[in-house]
């Protein structure tokens, strides 16, 4: 939750974050990877904590992630995880290579150019609207989640507008933010559109597992045998593709042998174990989210709760 004190004098590293965004995962796991001690504050993107003005204050936009470095504001993933690796890569793990390592930091870039750009959030929430496209749907995606998430994607572009009634200062930016939003809601749900989303993810993927079955090494990630920024876009890609039931879309069932390979080898990672929720920490954060959300939609009411984890104990996961 928000806490005003940390905006009155922050020190050290703070990350405003919540465990289930795409963005700032990716974030959190730069953080482990590096071994650098930071503060998380869980904005609560199913309550619509990003909207409030005390948030609004230090990201316009209302997006997660943020980070806070003695008071300095670096919103923005790629930012954060840029400025982390210019400023905290001394006595740390480095996730660009420098010095002679020309090749390898030219392949870590374009790796990274070319699995960063893809739309999560498009990716995510048109999962919700074709779901025969998708195998099965795993935590926190279960069947309740979506639907109610489904329900926010269709009321988002209204409500942002609302917010930005609320929050003068912010407005105009989340004016530009809510028609984005129509923009893209059209397309997430036109199944051809999102065919079409889901073929450029195909199209990465598919130089990833060339990559990937071109090594001559045992032992190697994606761009060396060291583990890159290049590794994590990559990570939590395939994280947020397996968690909507994409993984049978693209790499399963033999489909992609040498990139499913790597994905049951980077879970083993503590940096995955650390980022990643588990069931349980899963099921924790659920039920702390079960008021309604800011935009006037319920997520999960407290009888609904104990019959998804009754079913889930049950392995009916759909």
């Amino acid at each position: 939750m928000l806490k005003g004190a940390k905006m009155a004098a922050p020190t050290g590293l703070i990350l405003y974050y919540h465990p289930y965004s795409f963005y700032a995962q990716k974030v959190v796991m730069t953080l482990h990877e590096k071994e650098l001690n930071f503060e998380p504050i869980v904005i609560n993107l199913i309550k619509g904590e990003q909207y409030s003005s005390t948030f609004l204050k230090i990201n316009p936009r209302g997006e997660v992630p943020v980070l806070l470095d003695n008071g300095k504001i670096i919103p923005d993933s790629a930012r954060i995880i840029d400025y982390l690796e210019d400023n905290f890569s001394n006595g740390s793990v480095r996730l660009i290579p420098l010095g002679k390592n020309l090749d390898v930091r030219a392949k870590v870039e374009k790796y990274r150019q070319m699995i960063d750009p893809l739309p999560a959030g498009a990716i995510t929430m048109g999962s919700f609207f074709h779901s025969e496209l998708c195998g099965q749907q795993k935590m926190p995606f279960i069947k309740p989640i979506r639907m109610k998430f489904k329900d926010a994607e269709i009321n988002s572009a209204n409500n942002l507008r609302l917010h930005a009634e609320l929050n003068p200062d912010a407005k105009s930016v989340l004016l530009k933010k809510a028609e984005n939003q129509d923009k893209k809601h059209q397309l997430i749900t036109t199944k051809e559109e999102y065919k079409k989303i889901l073929d450029s993810v195909a199209e990465v993927l598919e130089k990833v597992e060339s990559e990937l079955a071109n090594h001559d090494e045992e032992g190697m990630w994606l761009c060396s045998k060291e583990y890159s920024i290049a590794d994590i876009s990559l990570t939590i890609l395939l994280v947020r593709l397996d968690a909507l039931g994409l993984d049978s879309y693209f790499w399963t069932n033999g489909k992609s042998k040498y990139i499913e390979k790597y994905y049951r080898r980077v879970q083993k990672r503590d940096s995955f174990k650390k980022t990643i929720p588990s069931f349980n920490q899963h099921m924790a954060i659920l039920i702390g989210s079960q008021t309604p959300l800011s935009i006037g939609i319920g997520i999960i009411g407290a009888i609904g709760i104990v019959t998804t984890v009754a079913i889930l104990f049950k392995k009916i996961i759909v």
